[in-house]
Parts: C-alpha cells; structure tokens; sequence
C-alpha cells in the first residue's frame, strides 16, 4: 500500500513490533525511475536483439542519465506490505528520521543464535586451554621439586 512519508515513518515502529516474537521485516531502498512498463519491454528487446547499433544507443542513452529520481521505500512483513515514494528534495530528511527510527527499534532485532552458540564454544576451548596449561605447570613444577 502506498503511503506518504509520514505514514510510513508512523507504520515501521508498528510492523518491527508486530515481528519482534516471530518473523521479520523486509525493508528496500530503490531508484524509482518513472517508466511505465511499455518504456521497460522496449528496453529489454533492445537489450536482447543482437543488433550492435541498439546496444551502442542503449548504453549512451543510459550513461548519459542525468535526471534526479524519487527513491521508492518499501517495508514488508509475511502479512503487511508498506512503501512511499520520497521526493529527491527530501531524502536527506526522511533517511535521517528513518535511521532514528531504525536505532530506536534495534532492540526489536533478534540476535543470530548461531553467533551466540559460536561466542560459547570459544569461550569453552579458551577455558579448557587455560586450566590444561595450568595442569601443565603445576605437573611441571611437580617433576622438579621431585627431582631436586
């Protein structure tokens, strides 16, 4: 569902909380260029023709691209889907809302319970290697008092 920014920025806290038990958000950022989907066939049989001459104007048209694009934002869950369109003008804005809103619902993130389970293994092996080195030593330090 298309929003504006507003609503949008006002929705994303609700969607993060909604999947903080189970499930996830999916959020992209994309160049919105404004073609409508006759503009895209063209360019695809264009880009697929073997004719040298297409290809060369393809490529000239689409490095000499100099135009400013809406960004198109979007933010899905398994049951909710949400986007807006932001203008260039406001970009700077909205992803600096957008990155306070993303450090205020960090704590809604799951930590990777594999990284978990890796940080203890190598917490263990460290413990075992130290209380082996330190029977080490003292096994050492058996042999020469024996000895002496």
């Amino acid at each position: 569902m298309l929003t504006n920014n507003e609503e949008f920025l006002k929705a994303l806290p609700e969607l993060f909380s909604e999947t903080k038990e189970s499930g996830g958000v999916t959020v992209t950022i994309k160049r919105y260029d404004y073609q409508g989907q006759k503009q895209q066939r063209q360019k695809r049989r264009i880009a697929h023709s073997k004719d040298e001459e297409a290809m060369r104007l393809l490529v000239d048209s689409l490095s000499l691209d100099d135009h400013e694009y809406a960004t198109l934002v979007r933010a899905a869950t398994q049951k909710k889907k949400l986007s807006t369109l932001v203008a260039p003008a406001d970009l700077d804005e909205f992803l600096a809302r957008y990155h306070g809103l993303l450090l205020i619902c960090v704590d809604s993130i799951k930590k990777n319970e594999r990284l978990r389970k890796k940080k203890a293994a190598i917490k263990r092996q460290a413990a075992q290697k130290a209380k082996a080195a330190k029977a080490k030593t003292k096994k050492q330090e058996m042999l020469a008092k024996g000895s002496t």
